[in-house]
């Protein structure tokens, strides 16, 4: 095994991109390409080792052509290949990209976690945890994906009703883990998003009372989330709730700061769902789920949710989309509620994963052993 640069260096904003033929390597300012010599450690779910040089790189280019030769399989964008780069003078010096954003047909917001630097300087490994909205629109190709990413847990936040109006579809045997989790309140939810004038000072407050709700009262929901990954530490894991924004986005942040990940990198990760989730379907689903033609309680419906629906009803209203779509965006204040809560009750990430998560030292040094490379 290559050994890990255990200092932080301008190496770290090498990127790895999708285009139209393939992907772009990109250095960071100031950085000769020439330096460095590249490798495949993963692709199209091949694992190579000892990783394979590839030394017929033009452009810093890698071709859907090129990779299918290499590997002697059809390569295309959802492959997912994981790069180490070495400086050529430094052998100690050496990271791995991949592509942060993985282009599923019908999941805009399926991201990778890898590639994040730890305050020792290590790494998130790419191609082991994952976070995305939900998953009931998958089509071949995606769940194929899946397959190859070998992914063994499924964290589903979602609320009942949620799961049943839009099942998962997986790889066959794969079953999602349930955690239904229902921060905040449907009812003030369903009335930002129907009155007709768009207060978006009171969307914002909805949201960060949310992520300070994640913080106070869903430790076992998130417990349960840490037990699956630690149970799924040689196979690829899924966290997701329906955008895969909040809950989600909170999930991340635990997860990330097990890890020790700095909060500054956490929120831009957070952030980068503005890049990726398609508005105007979201917007769709939301209509077609919970608009005014949708009202109809059913068994699978919470308490919440049943209110929310007679509210809703009493009103008459529709959906203001233009609301829909703030409230389907993330803002840094959001998850930055959440991140002044657990500092002001609980001192520290790290300390509310021992004290609240019930993250042991043991199982903290596990998380770290399985998901960041040596």
């Amino acid at each position: 095994m290559l050994p890990m640069n255990k200092q932080h260096s301008s190496n770290a904003n090498w990127t790895l991109t999708t285009h139209d033929h393939g992907w772009q390597i990109s250095p960071p300012e100031s950085v000769d390409p020439n330096d460095y010599q590249f490798y495949l450690e993963w692709c199209a779910g091949q694992s190579f080792s000892p990783a394979i040089a590839l030394t017929q790189i033009t452009d810093l280019v890698l071709s859907f052509a090129f990779l299918s030769t290499l590997v002697n399989d059809q390569v295309d964008a959802l492959a997912h290949p994981i790069l180490l780069v070495k400086n050529k003078h430094a052998s100690s010096s050496l990271i791995r990209i991949a592509c942060r954003h993985l282009a599923m047909s019908a999941t805009a917001n399926f991201r990778d976690y890898g590639g994040y630097h730890t305050q020792c300087g290590r790494q998130v490994r790419w191609g082991k945890l994952f976070r995305t909205g939900h998953m009931g629109e998958m089509n071949d190709r995606d769940i194929a994906v899946l397959s190859q990413l070998n992914i063994q847990a499924v964290c589903d936040f979602r609320r009942p009703e949620e799961a049943a109006k839009q099942p998962s579809l997986l790889p066959q045997g794969l079953l999602p883990t349930a955690i239904p989790i229902s921060p905040g309140s449907a009812i003030d939810l369903f009335s930002a998003i129907s009155d007709q004038a768009i207060d978006e000072a009171k969307i914002d407050a909805f949201m960060q009372d949310i992520n300070h709700d994640l913080v106070i009262n869903h430790q076992p929901s998130y417990r349960a989330m840490f037990d699956q990954l630690l149970a799924s530490t040689d196979a690829g894991s899924i966290i997701h709730c329906s955008a895969g924004k909040d809950r989600t986005g909170f999930g991340g942040l635990l997860m990330l700061s097990a890890l020790g990940v700095s909060d500054d990198d956490i929120m831009a990760d957070y952030l980068l769902t503005n890049q990726y989730v398609k508005i105007e379907r979201e917007i769709a689903r939301w209509t077609a789920n919970y608009g005014p033609d949708q009202t109809e309680t059913s068994a699978a419906d919470s308490d919440k949710v049943k209110a929310a629906r007679e509210a809703i009803k009493e009103q008459q209203g529709e959906f203001n989309h233009q609301a829909l779509a703030v409230i389907l965006k993330v803002k840094s204040s959001y998850l930055q509620t959440a991140i002044d809560t657990i500092k002001q009750e609980f001192g520290n990430n790290i300390a509310y994963l021992e004290q609240q998560i019930g993250l042991s030292s043991a199982e903290l040094s596990r998380l770290k052993a399985a998901y960041l490379y040596d």
